[in-house]
């Protein structure tokens, strides 16, 4: 992704008929959650999906739940009308323009209570293990851990590197950007959105920031919906 793209408002889709709310995974990769809507722009989401190519470019075996969609294009729901959205390692591969751009988008679709959960790989932490780190390659093990380089294979698999990190400061300070008055830091697990546990990979928890925010009638008003 090399330029920053403002979101529109994409044209509206049907709510899921196995549920009365709309939760809604951003960049869901392959791991699926029964009552979502599973969202992820991969290119080999399409592709997996036409007989035998899967196996010829070895790409992974995407659940049928999983919809193909670009969230810099909007996202697929009218203003105020979903419950929440939950996010994880999704928004490091946005540029800062693009990440504040769809946060917007989730604080348009969301309902006045509604909850936005965002998880991304925590700068700190690395920069902390690096710090007392005393083996000679220590600052090459850093480099490496940031994943900022992007090649040719980007273009089907565009989930292998990053375009910015975020520690706890620039996380909030994003979501505030996006309008959302009061983002809180909290941890693996803690969370507003019911049974968070079946969308919340334990496999993530040791390298995972988690910043959560619910969007409140001040905001709303603050914003005009």
């Amino acid at each position: 992704m090399n330029h920053a793209v403002q979101a529109a408002p994409a044209k509206p889709v049907a709510q899921s008929p196995t549920s009365d709310e709309i939760r809604v995974n951003i960049g869901c990769g392959t791991d699926v959650a029964e009552g979502w809507w599973n969202i992820d722009n991969s290119p080999s989401v399409t592709l997996s999906r036409v007989p035998g190519m899967r196996r010829a470019l070895k790409l992974p075996e995407w659940p049928k739940e999983v919809r193909r969609h670009d969230v810099l294009r909007g996202l697929p729901f009218e203003d105020g009308t979903v419950s929440c959205v939950y996010s994880s390692h999704t928004f490091e591969h946005f540029t800062y323009e693009q990440s504040v751009s769809v946060a917007r988008e989730c604080f348009r679709v969301l309902k006045l209570g509604g909850v936005l959960r965002v998880v991304v790989p925590d700068l700190g932490k690395i920069v902390r293990d690096y710090l007392i780190d005393e083996s000679p390659l220590a600052s090459h093990r850093f480099v490496e851990r940031l994943l900022l380089g992007h090649t040719w294979r980007d273009a089907l698999h565009p989930g292998a590197h990053h375009s910015q990190m975020f520690d706890r400061r620039s996380l909030v300070a994003m979501l505030r950007e996006a309008g959302f008055s009061n983002p809180q830091v909290t941890q693996y697990g803690v969370s507003k959105i019911p049974d968070v546990q079946k969308i919340e990979l334990e496999s993530r928890r040791a390298e995972s920031l988690y910043v959560e925010v619910e969007k409140s009638r001040e905001d709303g008003e603050a914003r005009g919906h």
